[in-house]
C-alpha cells in the first residue's frame, strides 16, 4: 500500500510517496519515503527530477547531533546508559524538532537521516520509559557527571519550581496545589537547577503537586552536596524564604529576596526610604539608574548583607498603576450606588480582595459611605520601587542585583518545556511513564537551552526562533540517485551562517 504526502517549505511544495513494507527481523510494519519531486503550482502535477530514488531530511538532525557531541551530552549519556543512549538522544531530538507525541516517532524516523537510527516503535518507547523509571542510579550518575563537566565554568546556580498539569488519577505525585499556569487541574511540581553563565540545566527533581516551594529545599541542599555544587552561589526566589531554610543554607553561599511586608523588610525600607536617593547610593544597571544602600541583619543565627534597592522607573510605574486602581474602584462603587455594608463586602471579596485594606466604611444613618484609608495608601506608596536582597557572600550590591536578575534563565527553561517541548499538560497516566518522560524531556531541554544561549549571544534571536532555525536546516537533504549514489543537497548562504554561528562544521 502506498500514498502521496506533501511537505511545504516556504514557497515550494515537495511530494513524497510513502510505501508500507513488512520488516521480517522486527516483525512489524514499517514505512519508507520516496522523493517524487516538486509540485507544479499551476497544474498540481509532479515536476520530476531525474533519477532520484529517495530523499531524507538530514540538516537539522546532523546539526543537533553535532551540538550534543560538542557540549558533551552524547558522551555523558553513553556513560550512564551504554545500551540505550542513542535511543534516548533520538527521542530528545524528536521532541525538539517535532514536539509531538511519541507514538509518531516511528513514522518520523522514516523521513530523517541519523548517524545511528534506532527502531522506536510505540511498544519500544513504552519499554524505554518504564526502564528509565527503574534506573534511578543511572539517571543520578548522569546528573553527577553532567554537573561535574560544567563545574569549571559554573559561577552560580538557580533553583526554581514549576507545576505541570495532569488529568491522571494514577500518578502518585499528581495532587491539587498552587497551579502556576492558573489551570483548574491537579499537577506535579518540577524543580530544576540551572547554572549561569553556561546557561544549561543541571538536574531536576519531582515533587507532589501539593508541596509548597518553601518545603522543597532540604533535599535540594543534600543533592547539591552530592553533585559537588554546594561551593557555588545559590540564587533563590522569595517563595523559598523561611527562617528554617536560611538556617539550613547557612553553609552555602546564597542570594534571596526578603519578602515584602516581613518585619525585617518593613524596617529596612522605612530606614532608607527618605534618603536612599542620595548620589552616594546611585549606580547604573541595565541602562537604568538604581540606588542601593547596604545594611547588616541577623536571621536564623546567620549574618546577612542586606542590600536595599530603589528603582525610580519602577516606582513611578507601580504608583500610577496602584493609584489608578484605587480611583477606578471608587468610581465603580459610586456609579453602583451601594449603600449597604454587605454590598461593599461582597464586591471586595469577589472582585477586589487586594484593595479592601485601603478602604473603610462610615455609617451615616442607615447608609454606608466608602472612604479611602489614606495612611495605608501612603504607606504602600512609600514602599513601591523598593526591594531588599539578602546574601551571606561578600559580593557588592551591584553584583548581587545582577546575579539575581539573571536568574530568569530557569524561567526560560520552564517556558521551553511547556511551550516548545509540549510539556504544559501531561498526557500520560502512569508513574513509570512520567518518570521516564521527564528524563527524556530534560535531555531535550539541555539541547534547547544551548540553542537559546547561542542565538542570544550572536544576536540571531532577534531574527530567528529555534523552530524557524530547525525548519531552515530541514531543507538540507540526503538524496539517493538510483541504488548507489547519494549526495547532500546544496547548502544556502543562510544555512552556512547558522552552522558558523554554532561553530559546527557544515555537511559535505
Amino acid at each position: 500500500m502506498s500514498y502521496t504526502i506533501e511537505q511545504k517549505v516556504k514557497n515550494h511544495i515537495y511530494l513524497y510517496q510513502v510505501e508500507s513494507y513488512w520488516n521480517k527481523e522486527k516483525k512489524q510494519s514499517r514505512q519508507k519515503r520516496i522523493y517524487l519531486g516538486k509540485k507544479d503550482p499551476q497544474t498540481g502535477k509532479v515536476i520530476k527530477e531525474k533519477n532520484i530514488y529517495a530523499a531524507w531530511d538530514i540538516g537539522h538532525t546532523y546539526f543537533l547531533q553535532a551540538i550534543a557531541k560538542k557540549i558533551g551530552l552524547t558522551g555523558e549519556l553513553k556513560k550512564a546508559f551504554p545500551t540505550k543512549s542513542h535511543e534516548l538522544l533520538t527521542l530528545a531530538l524528536f521532541k525538539i524538532i517535532e514536539g509531538k507525541p511519541f507514538y509518531l516517532c516511528s513514522d518520523w524516523l522514516d523521513t530523517v537521516e541519523l548517524e545511528e537510527k534506532p527502531e522506536l516503535s510505540s511498544q519500544r518507547i513504552s519499554v524505554i520509559l518504564r526502564e528509565l523509571s527503574e534506573e534511578k542510579d543511572s539517571i543520578f550518575q548522569f546528573f553527577t557527571t553532567w554537573s561535574k563537566r560544567q563545574k569549571d565554568a559554573n559561577r552560580f546556580i538557580v533553583f526554581d519550581i514549576t507545576s505541570v498539569s495532569s488529568y491522571s488519577k494514577e500518578i502518585d505525585f499528581v495532587e491539587w496545589g498552587y497551579n502556576r499556569d492558573k489551570e483548574s487541574l491537579a499537577q506535579v511540581n518540577l524543580g530544576v537547577i540551572y547554572e549561569r553563565p553556561v546557561d544549561l540545566p543541571l538536574f531536576y527533581s519531582i515533587y507532589p503537586g501539593s508541596i509548597h516551594d518553601v518545603s522543597t529545599l532540604t533535599n535540594i541542599i543534600t543533592e547539591l552536596g552530592i553533585l559537588s555544587l554546594d561551593s557555588t552561589t545559590f540564587v533563590l526566589d522569595k517563595g523559598f524564604y523561611s527562617a528554617a531554610n536560611l538556617f539550613r543554607m547557612s553553609e552555602i553561599k546564597h542570594i534571596i529576596p526578603l519578602p515584602v511586608r516581613t518585619k525585617n523588610e518593613k524596617e529596612l525600607v522605612e530606614k532608607y526610604q527618605n534618603h536612599i536617593r542620595s548620589a552616594e547610593y546611585a549606580f547604573n544597571y541595565n541602562q537604568h539608574v538604581y540606588y542601593c544602600a547596604k545594611d547588616i541583619i541577623l536571621i536564623a543565627d546567620t549574618k546577612y548583607n542586606a542590600y536595599v534597592y530603589l528603582n525610580e522607573k519602577k516606582q513611578v510605574e507601580q504608583r500610577e498603576k496602584f493609584l489608578k486602581s484605587i480611583i477606578e474602584c471608587e468610581q465603580y462603587l459610586l456609579a453602583k450606588g451601594y449603600s449597604k455594608k454587605k454590598d461593599f463586602d461582597n464586591f471586595f471579596k469577589e472582585s477586589k480582595p487586594d484593595l479592601i485594606q485601603y478602604f473603610g466604611l462610615r455609617k451615616t444613618g442607615s447608609k454606608y459611605i466608602l472612604l479611602r484609608d489614606n495612611s495605608e495608601i501612603d504607606r504602600t506608596l512609600s514602599h513601591m520601587g523598593m526591594f531588599v536582597l539578602l546574601t551571606n557572600t561578600e559580593l557588592n550590591g551591584e553584583e548581587v542585583l545582577r546575579l539575581y536578575r539573571e536568574k530568569d534563565g530557569v524561567e526560560k527553561c520552564f517556558d521551553s518545556l511547556k511551550n516548545n517541548l509540549s510539556l504544559k499538560r501531561l498526557r500520560i497516566h502512569s508513574q513509570h511513564a512520567l518518570e521516564g518522560l521527564l528524563f527524556v524531556e530534560f535531555i531535550a531541554l539541555i539541547l534547547h537551552s544551548y540553542l537559546n544561549k547561542v542565538l542570544r549571544e550572536t544576536g540571531m534571536n532577534k531574527t530567528v526562533t529555534i523552530p524557524e532555525l530547525l525548519f531552515e536546516l530541514r531543507k538540507i537533504k540526503k538524496i539517493q540517485f538510483g541504488r548507489k549514489k547519494t549526495i547532500i543537497s546544496e547548502m544556502s548562504k543562510y544555512q552556512r551562517k547558522i552552522f558558523k554561528a554554532f561553530n559546527i562544521p557544515p555537511l559535505s
